[in-house]
Formats: structure tokens, C-alpha cells, sequence
């Protein structure tokens, strides 16, 4: 029963305080790591402690309650250990920082321990990302040596075992040799070992000596900590819109002239221009998002991605999140969130495509995709109906502000959108001409701390003519500036500002 009360004493540590407030505490990456790890690594640990305690019959009623509860599996610590390196690349963070629990911006979190350190580290070097397995490994060797548990979760020579294997690969023969004979030492019988340091001395005998000094020079552990590139760059909000774009920038109410909005008209933010995006305020009320988030929590399932050149869809990397398309026979309010989507963009939905909810955890994301399926490669392309069309537009309403992270950048025209709930991003997919608007590439940037909702709505294009007829030339890429729901004699009273954090709007 001792492991029981350990078991339990160390969910309360982090989940029981009196002042606990779960949701914000597992919306921390550290804590969401380390509650999946409390729920499988932990779990199998005590589940093999309890085989002997309590027989076979009471360990099947325990089961029998996790199957109807979805538990994390396995696979979850290597989606953690994915979704730290992405964090860590994406918003600058180092491994010191992440294992403390002290990233910026955001609430501390508990620190992790060696064999928490450990696990990142192992499921990193398995999967090749080797100067990051490195310093994971590196802290989980230190802090093994600090806490001194008895008896230890992990192993002090698994440790140098995969921390050589990793500097290796990392390209340094002469710490990995160093490190397996440490391994020797502390465990003359550890599997590999006197394979390992035989290969080892006899690559470094054929290096030149200047290559082995060199190695020897290395800094330990190696700098992993790297600024990535445009895509991260822009998911910090470091974008910069050239100065054209930026004196076009304004605010201003909308009706389409449709009665439906004559008292309550669409706040529409201009957020670039050619192509155009908007951000429209306050499109969707709060019981309306709750609503929707409670419908499609009963049907979320992982997102997938349509496979290139067919109709058919497929789990990926790219994407990582869960996903489900509402219909209107599902709830009222999704009827009622369509209809209003249509009066505030003027697009027809009799053909825009069924309501998709996404929800996105710690490190949720989606790389960079276009919207639309026309391919100049591939004119046979399957998604496109006939009595549809491709998807002319987008609109993605925001259900959740994101604590840290989760924007929506396009890094062609250097865009940052940062989720606003209740807000969302409208902009066209298609040219004029019916061809896809490449300057629309767009991604998801990973959430560091919080839960992100959205809901899209993809309108294709048949239908849309009254409002968006087919033009002669691709209009983006005509020399003037694209003008969609600019007219320049709107009436300045139809103007507003934003007048401080919360999008208040005032009349100019």
C-alpha cells in the first residue's frame, strides 16, 4: 500500500491545492507532461506493484473503469516530447528553463525531475532529434544525481546509455566513448557496453588527431537552442508589415446593406491588404461558443489532412489536434452561427461546408497550408465538386483566448493573427480568376500555455457570384492595391477605433 500512497501523494502535490484551479494548472506544458506521464508511465508502474497486492480480479475493475474514461496512452509522452522541442523552437525557450518549469510569460510550474528529464530525453534521441535528446539527458543526469531517490525511478547507467547514443549520432565519437565507459564502470554487465567502446576506440583511431581534439573541445552539453526561422519569428509577433500596407490599415463597421445588421452592424478590422484579411469583433456570443464546444466534445476526434491528389483523409504530423464537423441537425446553434457567418461575410452558405470545431492542447499546431484545393499540377483535382466548387473563403472564429501561443500567421505577406475570443479571420482563398491565391499560406502556431478552440467555416464558390463574380485577371497580384470591402467614399461616421484591450469600439 506504500506505492499506492506515493502514487496518490504525488497527483495531490501538484493537482490538490486548496487555491487549484485544474483547468489553468494542466493548461502549463510542464504540468500537462506531467500529468500524462502520472496517468501511463506511473500508472503501469503501480499497476505492476498492485499484480501482487491485490490479485488479478480487482486490477480488471480497475481497468474496466479507465476503458470507460478516454486515460493518455504511451504514445502520448512521445507527443509531449515532440511538442516540448517544437515549443522550445517556436518561442525561444531553454531546456534549463523548460525542466524548471520557468518559462516566461507564464505561471510556474513545478519543476521536473530526473526521471520525468529522462523520459523527454529518451523519446527524443529514438526519434533523431539528438542535440535536444542531449541537454534533456544532460539535466536528467545532474538532477539523478541531486534527488538521490532510493530506490531510483531510473537507472544512473540508462541514463549514460542513451546520452552516449545521442552524442554520438550528434557527431561526437570521443564524449560518447567517455560516456560508455562510464557505463562500464557503474555496470560491467550493462547490454552493448564492450560493443559500444570497442567501435567507438576504433573510429577515433582513423580520425585525424586534430578531428579528436576538436571533440574533445566541444562544449557539453552543445548550444540546441536555435532562433528558427520566418515561421517562429512570426508566431512571437516579431512580423513587420511594410509601410504601404500599414497606412491602409483601418476599422470600420459594415452592413452589406442587409437589414439583419442595420442595428448591430459587423466590426471589421482590416489586418492586411492584397490580399485582403480581416478580423470581424464580436461575431458570436458567449453562450453560442460554450454551446458549440459542449456539442463537439461528444464527437472530437484527431484531426486529419487530405491526402495530396485524392478525397481521402489521413493522420499527420502536421497537424496535431482533434477535430469534428457539426452539422446543423446537431444542435440549433450551429444553424444559428451559420446564418450569422453568412450576413457578416455576404457569402451564400447554401455551399460552404459543414461547421469543423478544432481544439488544440500544449503544443497543438498546424504547419503551413493553403485553404483551397485547385492544384496547377493537378487539374483533376478530387475535392472540387462540381456542384460546389473549391473553397473561395475562410472564416475562423476564435472560441478560447490562448493564454501564450496558438496565432495564425501567413508568412508570404508576414501576418500575425492572436486568437481574441468571440473574434475571427475572414480573407478570400481564390483570385478573381478562380485560381488559388498562393499569398494565403497559412499555419497554426503551437500553443504554449492554454487551450485553444476555433471553429472554420470553408464557403466554396459556387453561389458566390452576386457578391464575388469572377473577374478577368488574378486581382492580387494587379499593381493596385486589392480594395474588397474598402470603398474609398465609405462615410467616416461608419468608422470605428479600437479603444483598448478588450475591442471596445467607439464611433469616430
Amino acid at each position: 500500500m506504500h506505492s499506492v500512497g506515493r502514487y496518490i501523494d504525488k497527483f495531490n502535490d501538484i493537482f490538490e491545492a486548496s487555491d487549484a484551479d485544474a483547468d489553468r494548472i494542466v493548461s502549463h506544458p510542464v504540468n500537462a507532461f506531467l500529468l500524462v506521464k502520472h496517468l501511463t508511465v506511473d500508472w503501469e508502474q503501480l499497476r505492476r506493484f498492485l499484480e501482487f497486492d491485490v490479485g488479478p480480479a480487482a486490477l480488471a475493475d480497475i481497468d474496466k473503469h479507465r476503458s470507460e474514461v478516454r486515460f493518455p496512452e504511451a504514445e502520448d509522452i512521445r507527443g509531449a516530447a515532440e511538442g516540448f522541442v517544437r515549443l522550445q523552437r517556436t518561442y525561444k525557450i531553454k531546456t534549463e528553463d523548460f525542466a524548471a518549469g520557468n518559462i516566461t510569460g507564464i505561471a510556474k510550474a513545478q519543476a521536473l525531475g530526473a526521471f520525468d528529464c529522462y523520459l523527454i530525453g529518451h523519446r527524443l534521441a529514438v526519434d533523431g532529434s539528438h542535440d535536444y535528446a542531449i541537454n534533456w539527458l544532460e539535466i536528467a543526469l545532474r538532477k539523478w544525481h541531486e534527488e538521490k531517490e532510493d530506490p531510483p525511478a531510473i537507472r544512473e547507467a540508462d541514463i549514460l546509455d542513451w546520452l552516449q547514443y545521442s552524442y554520438y549520432h550528434g557527431g561526437n565519437a570521443w564524449v560518447a566513448l567517455e560516456l560508455s565507459k562510464k557505463v562500464k564502470e557503474i555496470d560491467p554487465a550493462f547490454p552493448t557496453v564492450e560493443a559500444n567502446i570497442e567501435y567507438y576506440e576504433k573510429l577515433l583511431s582513423e580520425l585525424p588527431v586534430s578531428a579528436v581534439d576538436a571533440m574533445k573541445l566541444q562544449a557539453r552539453p552543445p548550444v540546441a537552442f536555435d532562433l528558427g526561422g520566418q515561421y517562429e519569428a512570426l508566431c512571437r509577433g516579431e512580423g513587420v508589415l511594410p509601410a504601404r500596407v500599414r497606412q491602409r490599415l483601418r476599422c470600420y463597421y459594415e452592413t452589406h446593406n442587409n437589414p439583419y445588421l442595420l442595428l448591430q452592424p459587423a466590426k471589421f478590422e482590416v489586418a492586411h491588404v492584397s490580399p485582403d484579411i480581416f478580423i470581424l469583433h464580436d461575431v458570436a456570443f458567449e453562450s453560442e461558443m460554450e454551446q458549440i464546444k459542449t456539442v463537439a466534445m461528444t464527437h472530437l476526434q484527431r484531426a486529419t489532412v487530405v491526402k495530396a491528389g485524392s478525397a481521402e483523409t489521413e493522420f499527420a504530423k502536421i497537424r496535431i489536434s482533434k477535430s469534428a464537423f457539426l452539422g446543423e441537425d446537431v444542435d440549433p446553434v450551429i444553424a444559428k452561427v451559420n446564418r450569422h457567418i453568412g450576413y457578416v461575410t455576404n457569402m451564400d452558405m447554401e455551399q460552404a461546408e459543414q461547421l469543423q470545431i478544432a481544439n488544440y492542447g500544449i503544443g497543438g499546431h498546424y504547419n503551413a497550408h493553403y485553404d483551397f484545393f485547385r492544384n496547377p499540377n493537378d487539374p483533376d483535382t478530387k475535392q472540387i465538386e462540381p456542384n460546389l466548387g473549391d473553397r473561395i473563403a475562410t472564416f475562423l472564429l476564435y472560441m478560447t483566448d490562448v493564454e501564450a501561443g496558438g496565432a495564425t500567421t501567413f508568412p508570404v505577406i508576414n501576418v500575425t493573427l492572436f486568437p481574441q475570443k468571440g473574434s475571427a479571420a475572414f480573407w478570400y482563398n481564390l483570385n478573381r480568376d478562380g485560381t488559388g491565391d498562393v499569398r494565403t499560406l497559412h499555419e497554426g502556431c503551437p500553443v504554449l500555455s492554454g487551450n485553444k478552440w476555433i471553429s472554420n467555416k470553408w464557403i466554396r464558390e459556387v453561389g458566390q457570384f452576386p457578391t464575388r463574380p469572377c473577374g478577368l485577371v488574378k486581382d492580387g497580384l494587379d499593381p493596385q492595391l486589392s480594395k474588397e470591402f474598402l470603398p474609398e467614399t465609405a462615410p467616416v461616421v461608419n468608422e470605428f477605433v479600437v479603444t483598448d484591450e478588450k475591442n471596445d469600439f467607439e464611433r469616430k
